[in-house]
């Protein structure tokens, strides 16, 4: 049976291909300039090329960048391929019915806020904005800088706004040297990673470096119910400070402090809870009584999980490169934390282990969106960029292995239209199997409970 989001996902697509079909057959999108390109609605604007040609005039910055921007793709597409490939490999040497359950459904993967419960939505509308927008216009720039004419812009919608194009000449872009019409494909990943790197460097020193542990000692990540935590009032996020007056530093400490104890002692805590250092007493309970462990009869029971996992969380935040590869995978991986039982450290209730110090230490809520806002400009935009670097048609990474293809086959005596008949077909075949690599976890996630019913 499939998910009920699926169900929703397929009526709502089918609701906006209805009312689309009906506006393209009264005419009302041809009156609004707006035009249909598949099942996607491109709408067009001559707004904007003055600023193409204007910045296009930095030829010699232009082709610096395209060219590394070509390197950067290909050296992006051999990984994401060897990862695709070793996914397929791992998923089929290891597939249970626990493992497909855990795969993730279509709407996980449909960078669309709102379908994608991962997405914030505000967040990721402004951040896919920036992204297809800079994206767009780092292929009209450096076309235009190769000498191609830009014949319009526009915007790509489906359901939502999902991207921008900036449109070139075709035929121009087809004759210029393939050098040139390789920097024009690279230039628009090279620009997302360009962002992301920026974005990534706003977001770990000039953000998350004015932000300090709240305070000394070992935080609650879960609390026991109709415990003795729960009736002082330890919460997610609280930090114990001291145990009868001893210093709680680590999860060592407060294990010595509490194997002290015994069932029905009073003791003194002290902890942090939302800005404020709380003091009090609290009889702990009977430790049997919640863990029907007969060695635990008698001792004395607070009811917490502790963790000081925050503190390296902050650390890596701060640095992701210190822990390189780790941290950079970290800082990448957590919007999908919560689904393999991990957290998201910038978002409440998890920030309360976190201070917020300097200019915004007044209005952290302001500070924390902002922090939320720059990552998700940084996720977006290596997203976009990796994805487009793929060898496949009609991804940028495709466009330029087909001219690497090409201008490898001119060096054999071989001659052009067999060229492009022998390209034609490599990359047909190609972007068909990277496509069957991409969508492989899906057809697993939606395949195998059929094919494997009991």
């Amino acid at each position: 049976m499939f998910p009920i989001t699926l169900v929703y996902l397929v009526i709502l697509i089918a609701l906006y291909l209805g009312i689309v079909i009906f506006l393209d057959k009264k005419k009302i999108l041809e009156r609004h300039n707006i035009s249909l390109y598949g099942p996607f609605l491109m709408i067009k604007t001559e707004r904007g090329k003055k600023s193409i040609h204007r910045l296009s005039r930095f030829r010699r910055f232009w082709s610096w960048f395209g060219d590394i921007g070509v390197v950067i793709c290909f050296l992006s597409m051999i990984a994401v391929v060897l990862l695709l490939v070793w996914q397929f490999w791992w998923l089929g040497s290891h597939i249970t019915k626990e493992i497909v359950e855990k795969l993730p459904e279509v709407n996980m993967v449909l960078v669309i806020p709102g379908i994608n419960p991962l997405l914030p939505i505000g967040y990721t509308i402004i951040a896919i904005i920036i992204a297809v927008v800079f994206h767009e216009f780092s292929h009209g720039i450096s076309a235009s800088s190769s000498g191609v004419d830009i014949k319009s812009l526009g915007i790509l919608a489906f359901i939502i706004p999902v991207g921008a194009f900036v449109e070139p000449d075709e035929e121009q872009l087809d004759k210029i040297e393939r050098r040139k019409r390789m920097r024009v494909f690279a230039s628009g990943p090279a620009m997302n990673f360009f962002i992301s790197i920026i974005s990534l460097l706003i977001f770990s020193t000039a953000l998350m470096g004015s932000v300090n542990i709240a305070a000394d000692g070992i935080g609650v990540a879960y609390i026991v119910k109709d415990s003795p935590a729960q009736m002082i009032g330890l919460d997610f996020g609280s930090i114990i400070m001291e145990i009868n007056s001893t210093p709680i530093k680590d999860i060592d400490d407060f294990l010595d402090v509490m194997n002290r104890t015994h069932a029905g002692q009073n003791v003194s805590i002290t902890f942090y809870k939302n800005g404020k250092i709380i003091k009090g007493d609290v009889t702990l309970a009977d430790r049997f009584a919640f863990t029907n462990v007969s060695d635990d009869k008698g001792k004395g029971f607070l009811g917490i999980v502790a963790t000081t996992d925050y503190k390296e969380i902050l650390a890596v935040l701060k640095n992701p490169l210190k822990r390189f590869p780790e941290g950079i995978f970290y800082l990448y991986a957590m919007p999908l934390s919560p689904i393999r039982g991990g957290y998201n450290p910038i978002t409440d209730p998890y920030i309360r282990f976190f201070r917020v110090n300097g200019m915004f230490a007044g209005c952290p809520g302001v500070f924390w969106s902002l922090t939320n806002l720059v990552f998700w400009i940084f996720w977006l935009n290596f997203a976009i960029a990796i994805f487009n670097a793929l060898p496949m048609i009609p991804l940028d990474g495709g466009y330029l292995m087909q001219d690497l293809l090409g201008g490898l086959l001119e060096r054999f005596p071989v001659n052009k239209k067999s060229r492009e008949k022998i390209t034609r077909y490599t990359m047909t075949a190609l972007s068909l199997l990277i496509f069957f690599l991409v969508i492989y976890p899906l057809l697993l996630k939606y395949l195998f409970p059929l094919l494997h019913r009991a």
